[in-house]
This record gives structure tokens, C-alpha cells and sequence, in this order.
């Protein structure tokens, strides 16, 4: 069996031989440059940290460590990093503010202040990297002064530029050509967590109460470019992707952020109008991200059409494994939650790591509808001995 039949077997509600494996295949299942260093050095890999992203400082996981842990999702990457960093312009060496060398992109040029802090500004934002920090905060954002729906009328998204989408055919061949994994794109976008940075997080969350026709006007906005990259994609990539991914961060660790009668008049219609279109007009799949506990939300999610969830944070207020897979494991296909990241993963001793992601897996994997992964990129603070402990639990618990 491929690494791509198996995820569509997961993704499916089928057992298939073994549960799927994903460690760098999307921009949320990665890995930051810290415990990857350690993780290059502990398995005796001899090759440099390459920084796939500027912003979060997360890397490329290379083929070798793939190998090792046998993983089945591959990403085709945008052009642009999260920072709208150029992902094609070759590496130079530099060091993170915490002491790690890496291989970062040459088109990365912050400037540095006097106290040791690094900035980037691109597009209107404005981002900060502390000087012991991990990655770019957002400071200042570019749209803070939209408030109505004739403002909303002025903001200019991309959707996708012909050396994109040159890129994207290029580089979505190769893949395709060259592996047999399930292949994830990063181009596409989200609501929430799109819109919130735009106008500054503490603005959104007031506004998509106080000031709901400019929020409908913006998501409306977003929608329309987020097909029209589905389009993008469809007419240069065609099959040669098998999944997008969506981020709609919508919980915290005690519960969701917004009441669900909020969400369900705010966000749902927006979901639901995308996932009818891409199954109009694609074959892909798609991958839902959103944080926290959104246990609330999940039936409303699965009305609009949400078959797959990321990154299942465990840990949190009502996402118990046996809670989420007894009352949506049938509808849903849990892409994450094989361990819990806050309390266990970067606290805990390996085989406490292991015990728990056994526990975790065994409750998922039935009846198919599971893609081990931890939640969200594996954080600086996580010794590379419990990333193994980890993924090689997946390898000796995961065959059907």
C-alpha cells in the first residue's frame, strides 16, 4: 500500500495496513529548528537545520528523518514562507536569537535593533522576533483602520501571481513524480486566523460582535479569493496535490473563543460556501486547523461540510480521545491528538510519552478516521529523545 492510499483510507473510515504517519507534511505538523537540531544529532543525520518558514522557525524535514519515521504526507510549499519570504532564493548560514545555526532563506533580511530584537516589515505588518525569543510575533497589523464594507472594498489580496503558479506546477510535478505520499498545499488561507492579523487580533474579536457587516464583507472577501486559488490550483497543479489546508482557529484551553450562536451566524456560512465549491470543482480534500477546545463547534463544523480535523489538542476542555472519537469518530478523520503538547510532550519523560501516545492511538485508530501527528509544530522546549519516543510509538502500535 502507498503512503497516499493509506491516507485516503484513514481519511475514508477504512483500516488500512498501518495508521498514516505525518511529520513536516503541513505548515501545522512541523517541527521548530531547536528540537530538530537535537532530533538531527540524536539520530546521528548528518545535515544542516533548514528553516522552511521564517516566521514560526520551523524546518524541512529531511528524507532521512522521513524515512526513519516512515511518515506519508509530503507538502508542496508555497512560494512565499509565512513572512512572504521567498522560498527559491537559496540558503545562507545564521544563528536563532537562542543559539541555534541554521540554513535560512537569502531573501530573509530583518532588521536588527540595538538591544539584540529582530523586525520585519512586509505588506503594511509589522513583525517582531525577541531577542531570546522563538519566532516573529505580529506587532502591527496592515488593515487595523478597515471598518466598514466600502473599506473592506479597498484591501487589495493576492491571489496568485503566474511565477506562483509556475512554481507550484513545477514543483507539484516533481512530487507527484517522485513520491508515492499525500500531498498537502499551504496556498490557500482561512477565516479567523487570517482575518485576525489583518486587523490586529484584540480589534477582530470586537468587531465580529460590535461591527458584523464589515466582518461578513471581509469573509466574503477572503472566500472569493480562497476559490479563486482553488481555481489557481485546479487549472496548474490539477491532481497533483490531494489536499488543501484551512486555518480557523477558533478555541482556547477552557473553551471556544466566541459563543456558538457567534460562530454559527459569522464563520459557518463561510466554511460551508468553500467546502461546497472545492468539491464542485476538485477532487481535494480538506484539512480543517483550528486550535484549542472547539468541542462545541464540531457539529456545526461537520454541517458545513468538515470531514477532517487539525490538530485534535488533547489536553484541552471537553477533546478527550474517547469523547471526540465516540461522538464524531464517524464523521470525522483526526488529524492530530496523538499526544497531549502542553503538559506531556515537553514535560514529560519518554516513556510517559509513549504510554500516552499508545493510549491516544489505540482509541483513534479504530475503524480508520486517524493521521498520527502531534498537535501543532513540536516547540522549542521538547527534547528530541521524546519526538522519538513519539513517532516510534506510532511505527509499534499503529499496524491493523
Amino acid at each position: 500500500m502507498t503512503s497516499r492510499e493509506r491516507v485516503l483510507a484513514a481519511i475514508n473510515h477504512k483500516e488500512a495496513d498501518r495508521i498514516p504517519i505525518d511529520l513536516g507534511g503541513t505548515a501545522v505538523t512541523d517541527i521548530l529548528a531547536k528540537p530538530y537540531y537535537d532530533l538531527l544529532k540524536l539520530l546521528k543525520i548528518g545535515k544542516p537545520v533548514r528553516i522552511a518558514d521564517c516566521m514560526q522557525m520551523w524546518a524541512y524535514v529531511d528524507d532521512e528523518v522521513s524515512e526513519r519515521f516512515q511518515t506519508d504526507v509530503v507538502c508542496l510549499w508555497s512560494l512565499y514562507d509565512f513572512l512572504g519570504v521567498r522560498r527559491d532564493a537559496g540558503f545562507k548560514d545564521w544563528i536563532t536569537p537562542t543559539g541555534t545555526p541554521v540554513k535560512i532563506s537569502k531573501d530573509f533580511n530583518p532588521e536588527k535593533d540595538e538591544k539584540g530584537n529582530y523586525y520585519y516589515k512586509v505588506g503594511g505588518y509589522v513583525y517582531k522576533l525577541p531577542r531570546y525569543g522563538y519566532y516573529f510575533d505580529a506587532i502591527k497589523p496592515a488593515y487595523d483602520w478597515v471598518e466598514t464594507p466600502e473599506d473592506v472594498k479597498k484591501i487589495k489580496y493576492p491571489i496568485m501571481s503566474d511565477e506562483e503558479k509556475k512554481w507550484l506546477k513545477v514543483n507539484g510535478e516533481k512530487l507527484r513524480k517522485e513520491s508515492d505520499k499525500f500531498i498537502v498545499t499551504d496556498i490557500v488561507g482561512g477565516w479567523c486566523d487570517i482575518a485576525g492579523p489583518m486587523l490586529g487580533n484584540a480589534k477582530f474579536y470586537m468587531d465580529i460582535i460590535t461591527n458584523k457587516p464589515m466582518i461578513h464583507a471581509l469573509f466574503k472577501k477572503l472566500n472569493d479569493v480562497w476559490m479563486a486559488r482553488i481555481d489557481a490550483l485546479v487549472e496548474t497543479v490539477g491532481d497533483n496535490i490531494d489536499a488543501v489546508i484551512m486555518y480557523n482557529d477558533l478555541g482556547g484551553n477552557t473553551g471556544g473563543l466566541y459563543k456558538p450562536e457567534t460562530v454559527r451566524e459569522m464563520v459557518i456560512p463561510y466554511i460551508k460556501e468553500f467546502y461546497d465549491y472545492v468539491r464542485k470543482v476538485s477532487n481535494y480534500e480538506i484539512i480543517f486547523h483550528s486550535c484549542g477546545s472547539i468541542y462545541e463547534y464540531i457539529p456545526d463544523l461537520i454541517d458545513a461540510g468538515v470531514n477532517i480535523l487539525n490538530p485534535v489538542q488533547v489536553g484541552t476542555k471537553n477533546m478527550e480521545p474517547e469523547k471526540l472519537k465516540k461522538e464524531f469518530g464517524k464523521d470525522l478523520t483526526f488529524w492530530g491528538g496523538a499526544v497531549d503538547p502542553q503538559h506531556v510532550l515537553a514535560f514529560k519523560s519518554p516513556e510517559e510519552v509513549k504510554e500516552q501516545a499508545k493510549h491516544h492511538t489505540e482509541i483513534f485508530m479504530k475503524n480508520g478516521g486517524f493521521v498520527f501527528t502531534q498537535p501543532h509544530n513540536i516547540q522549542s522546549n521538547v527534547p528530541a529523545k521524546n519526538v522519538i519516543a513519539l513517532y516510534d510509538t506510532a511505527i509499534e502500535v499503529g499496524k491493523y
